[in-house]
């Protein structure tokens, strides 16, 4: 199956007109862990077979991966969310960017969900009530038709895609209540919340683990891309590797 999804991606460059046995290089990406955890690692070593080059990764975040890109550290950032967004998490980072100068590169689309331990008898909520459980207005889960046990909310880190998009869309740009546990990475959260009766967390679908042992919950569908962004067009080894992951990914 990998030979077959090399010829694939061979094919793919030749009909690009992109060298497909190039001088091999390093492409530094930095950014999101949603983006690493579905597109690129799953996808790395045919990749890197196939352009000729080096994956180098930091999955810091969203925010700290365009600071990277900005800065000259990363040749592409990885993120997780619509550009406007994305550049609302740099600036948490501490750098204002100029979105005029970047150029996003989808590679293809994924949905941010929100799952809790299975005990738990809610299993449907609207974006309001979720909106109001990560800005404090709700704090029990018997406000939602639940048990009588206080709500415990995990989040993406301070500087993540997924914390931005949901504080956008679900929360109407409202502030995160104080008691909002920030990890150091959003693939954390599935890992807490199958341990935590009280807990709740959204994340990409692509982090549930089919054991079970968290549910998603029933609401409104949140869509959303996840690229590469760059600084101008990208360099052409970057573009390779780009190429590389989206062929990768319909090939699968």
């Amino acid at each position: 199956m990998k030979v077959q999804a090399r010829s694939v991606l061979l094919a793919a460059f030749a009909l690009a007109g992109l060298p497909s046995l190039a001088l091999a290089d390093t492409v530094r990406l930095a950014g999101a862990t949603t983006v690493l955890n579905v597109v690129v690692a799953p996808n790395r070593a045919t990749v890197e077979k196939a352009t000729g080059h080096q994956l180098e990764i930091n999955a810091n975040a969203t925010g700290k991966g365009l600071v990277d890109l900005a800065e000259g550290r990363a040749d592409a950032a990885m993120v997780s969310e619509p550009m406007d967004i994305a550049l609302a998490a740099a600036e948490v980072a501490g750098k204002k960017i100029d979105g005029a100068t970047l150029r996003m590169h989808e590679i293809r689309k994924d949905e941010i969900v929100f799952i809790v331990h299975p005990a738990n008898p809610v299993k449907k909520l609207t974006l309001a009530q979720l909106g109001d459980i990560h800005t404090g207005k709700i704090t029990n889960w018997k406000q939602v038709g639940g048990k009588d046990m206080p709500i415990t909310v995990y989040s993406d880190a301070l500087t993540g895609g997924t914390r931005a998009m949901i504080k956008k869309i679900v929360m109407n740009n409202q502030d995160y209540a104080a008691s909002v546990k920030s990890l150091t990475s959003v693939s954390r959260i599935a890992d807490l919340v199958p341990g935590d009766e009280a807990g709740i967390g959204g994340l990409g679908r692509g982090f549930v683990k089919a054991d079970g042992k968290a549910v998603i919950v029933e609401t409104s569908r949140i869509e959303r891309p996840l690229a590469f962004v760059t600084v101008g067009e990208p360099q052409p080894k970057v573009q390779q590797v780009i190429a590389a992951l989206r062929t990768a990914g319909n090939a699968r």
